[in-house]
């Protein structure tokens, strides 16, 4: 139900693409992008190397959330998810040796680690470069960041070897905005829907649109603290913060 967490994924995936050893290939919530089947070999359908961004589990326990809010995100894995196999290469013009897709190196096992390791520092750097916008939104959602754990697997499939590597971040999350709220222009959701108008991929466009139409601001809206804490109607009236009278006018 989280906004902030889609706008985290695509903050990321912006802020990557283009600008690691595995170029443009960065995936929004493949999470099946490396799989185990029933025999326990590691696969994946992918023909290029790639990142794959995903949020996954999230909790507020040890939180202490207002009433029954449902706009606090509490500490949400952010994983980024990098993999390659034997198959993902090409043919060096140069010398007709077997190179990884987009990298250049030998198609070896080490090189795969090579490559693995030197990504996930990349992702590191650049989620941190004050000079790229949508790593500062991505940065601007996260209030502090609790854990980082790396993961490393690999195996074969078919003959075929693979490896992968993943960088899960857990962090604690920024609330969301709640329906009617009116953003501010300083909001990060605010600058997150700003820096979103350059996006012209028609899929994304219409994420973005579906976003905005889900808080529909509304600046007469005067209840809205009552969606932000899920106060009663008796509680919002007792504290003249709710909507639900007939008055015409919207308290000062």
């Amino acid at each position: 139900m989280s906004l902030v967490r889609i706008a985290v994924r695509i903050a990321a995936i912006e802020a990557l693409r283009g600008r690691t050893l595995f170029g443009d290939n960065v995936l929004d919530s493949e999470i099946g992008t490396l799989q185990v089947d029933a025999d326990g070999n590691l696969r994946t359908e992918e023909d290029a190397p790639f990142i794959s961004v995903y949020t996954d589990a999230a909790t507020t326990r040890d939180i202490d959330i207002d009433l029954r809010s449902f706009a606090v995100n509490g500490a949400t894995e952010i994983l980024f998810e990098a993999g390659i196999t034997a198959a993902m290469t090409e043919t060096d013009p140069d010398t007709d040796a077997s190179v990884l897709i987009g990298i250049g190196v030998p198609a070896t096992d080490r090189s795969f680690e090579f490559s693995l390791d030197m990504v996930a520092r990349q992702i590191g750097d650049i989620l941190v470069d004050e000079d790229n916008e949508w790593a500062e939104i991505f940065r601007l959602f996260i209030q502090r960041s609790i854990r980082i754990d790396h993961a490393r697997t690999g195996g074969t499939n078919d003959g075929l070897r693979l490896a992968g590597r993943q960088l899960k971040l857990t962090a604690l999350l920024m609330n969301d905005p709640v329906a009617g709220e009116v953003l501010k222009p300083t909001s990060v959701m605010a600058r997150f829907f700003a820096k979103a108008e350059e996006l012209t991929n028609p899929e994304l466009v219409s994420y973005i649109t579906a976003m905005k139409a889900q808080i529909n601001p509304d600046p007469t809206a005067w209840g809205t603290p009552s969606r932000r804490y899920g106060l009663t109607k008796d509680e919002g009236s007792a504290m003249l913060v709710d909507d639900f009278t007939n008055d015409s006018e919207v308290p000062a």
